[in-house]
């Protein structure tokens, strides 16, 4: 599994070439802190086997791929049957002028992730 350090305030994640896996966990736990909720709550159930997932509006958006989806190319390595099977979610920083930064994971990496960021933040 992937492992993560602060880098000042970016979040570095290790294997995130494109640092869309960062950018995910410091949105995931700014939008989890505007709710006024429990961080630790409002991710487990944002990103619980069935949860909704993030939107950001025009910038990021983190959500479970529930079948094939040609418009993201980090799927193609899926067979259709894997999206029954495994809980694969895909996270996109939005890019504006240049393309989207995209990384899939599986739900129990994303929760693993989210863990971390947290006890780095409490």
């Amino acid at each position: 599994m992937r492992t993560i350090r602060l880098n000042g305030p970016i979040i570095d994640v290790t294997d995130d070439p494109n640092q869309a896996i960062g950018d995910f966990l410091g949105y995931a736990l700014s939008v989890a802190k505007l709710s006024g909720r429990p961080r630790a709550e409002e991710l487990a159930e944002r990103f619980a086997p069935g949860g909704k997932g993030l939107v950001v509006p025009d910038c990021y958006v983190a959500y479970r791929a529930t079948e094939p989806d040609w418009t993201v190319p980090e799927l193609s390595g899926y067979a259709e049957g894997d999206f029954d099977r495994m809980e694969i979610w895909v996270l996109t920083k939005l890019g504006f002028g240049e393309p989207d930064r995209t990384a899939v994971l599986e739900g129990s990496e994303v929760r693993h992730l989210l863990k971390a960021a947290l006890a780095l933040y409490t």
